[in-house]
């Protein structure tokens, strides 16, 4: 025997303006919220990764400096030592070419276009510099890494947490300073 299905209320149809406009209005929130901690999550990683290279010229640096009595003078020197040919960071190094632009002296691009990096020595030291790529566009928030390595001294890394801080350069007179603008000690 055919029976009839119960009666459905009206109200169990689908839901009613109201009710969409405030979940609508509850994801618009989570969104504002989520968007802007993405954005800082995406700044650190970037800069963990430069870090990650800093850290990698500082070592194979050191390595070289002990086995030839120098500092690296060019990037084929330093990869030498960087560990296994075509795995480490330093064989990720990239052309500023690549990315429409005019790099100087030892400047490479790491961090798929997001940073530049260069290095300098002078008498026993090193120093490693890891910057924004532009100051304009999605790079001008990066947050820069330096480094230095001397002669019977630990390696030291400096790497600024408030978005857009921001070091180009080796730093041989100074004038680094952190977060805070405390001035910063270098090797």
């Amino acid at each position: 025997m055919y029976s009839q299905p119960p009666s459905v209320p009206a109200k169990a149809h689908g839901f009613s303006l109201l009710e969409l406009v405030v979940v609508v209005a509850v994801l618009a929130i989570l969104v504002a919220i989520a968007i802007p901690s993405f954005g800082d999550f995406i700044r650190s990683a970037r800069q963990a990764a430069a870090l990650t290279y800093v850290d990698a010229i500082l070592k194979s640096s050191t390595i070289f400096r002990i086995n030839e009595g120098r500092w690296p003078q060019e990037w084929a020197e330093m990869q030498q030592y960087s560990g296994q040919a075509g795995t480490g960071p330093l064989s990720q190094l990239e052309s500023c070419s690549k990315y429409n632009s005019a790099c100087n002296g030892n400047e490479r691009v790491i961090v798929s276009g997001q940073y530049l990096i260069n290095f300098w020595t002078q008498g026993d030291e090193i120093r490693v510099s890891a910057w924004r790529f532009s100051n304009d566009g999605p790079t001008a928030e990066n947050r820069s890494v330096w480094g230095c390595a001397k002669d019977g001294s630990v390696l030291k890394m400096v790497s600024w947490k408030k978005d857009g801080s921001f070091w180009q350069g080796p730093a041989w007179q100074g004038g680094m300073k952190d977060d805070d603008g405390n001035a910063l000690a270098t090797c």
